[in-house]
C-alpha cells in the first residue's frame, strides 16, 4: 500500500544532488501523485473495511474508481462558496487544480523549464495541502473524497 508522506519523499529525492530537467519534472508529478493517492486511500476506506476474503480485490477496485479529469472538476465545484467545504479541503482542492495543471505540463510539455526552486516550491504546495486536509474533521474528509468519486447527474 502506498501513502501521501511516500510520495513526498521520493518527490524530494529526485531534487537530491544535481537533479536532471527529468528528475525535476518527475518531483512535480510525484507532488501531484501524493494528492491523487491520498484521495483514493481516502475513498477507497470509506466504501470497504477490512474483514473479508475479498477484500483487497475490492479495495484495489475502489482505490483505482477516481479519475483525474472528472476528480479536477469536482475540485473547481468544490472551491465554490455555496459548495461549502470547510477550509482546509478547499486548500487541498486548489492545490490539486495547481498540481494536476503542473504535472500535466511536466510530463507532456516539452517547452516550459522547470527549476528545482519550482518543484521545492509544488512539493511544500502538497504538503501544505495534505496538511490542511488532515486537520479537518474526518466526516468533512469523507465527504469531499465521496462529492469527488460520485458523478453529477445529468439533468
Amino acid at each position: 500500500m502506498t501513502d501521501a508522506a511516500a510520495y513526498i519523499v521520493t518527490a524530494r529525492k529526485l531534487l537530491t544532488g544535481t537533479p536532471t530537467e527529468t528528475d525535476v519534472r518527475r518531483s512535480i508529478s510525484t507532488a501531484y501523485y501524493a494528492l491523487f493517492h491520498h484521495a483514493c486511500i481516502q475513498f477507497s476506506a470509506i466504501v470497504l473495511r477490512p474483514g473479508s476474503g475479498t477484500y483487497l480485490r475490492a479495495w484495489s477496485q475502489a482505490y483505482r474508481y477516481l479519475d483525474h479529469g472528472p476528480a479536477r472538476q469536482r475540485c473547481i465545484e468544490a472551491c465554490r462558496k455555496e459548495r461549502n467545504f470547510s477550509a482546509g479541503i478547499v486548500v487541498f482542492a486548489e492545490a490539486f487544480i495547481d498540481l494536476q495543471q503542473r504535472r500535466n505540463a511536466a510530463d507532456y510539455d516539452p517547452i516550459p523549464v522547470f527549476t528545482v526552486v519550482d518543484a521545492n516550491a509544488l512539493i511544500v504546495s502538497a504538503e501544505a495541502a495534505l496538511a490542511a486536509f488532515d486537520v479537518e474533521p474526518v466526516e468533512a474528509q469523507r465527504a469531499f473524497v465521496v462529492f469527488l468519486a460520485l458523478r453529477p447527474k445529468n439533468r
